[in-house]
């Protein structure tokens, strides 16, 4: 039972982590001039 609540407990400190950089890698995706903003 301890192992499951540490496994939720990083679950949701990854989507905590990992959410803004997901939304912004999507805005840029979805961005028209996606070309320029690839990073290349």
């Amino acid at each position: 039972m301890e192992t499951f609540i540490l496994f939720l407990l990083a679950i949701v400190v990854i989507w905590i982590l990992f959410r803004p950089v997901t939304k912004k890698e999507l805005d840029r995706y979805n961005d028209k001039d996606n070309w320029s903003n690839m990073g290349f």
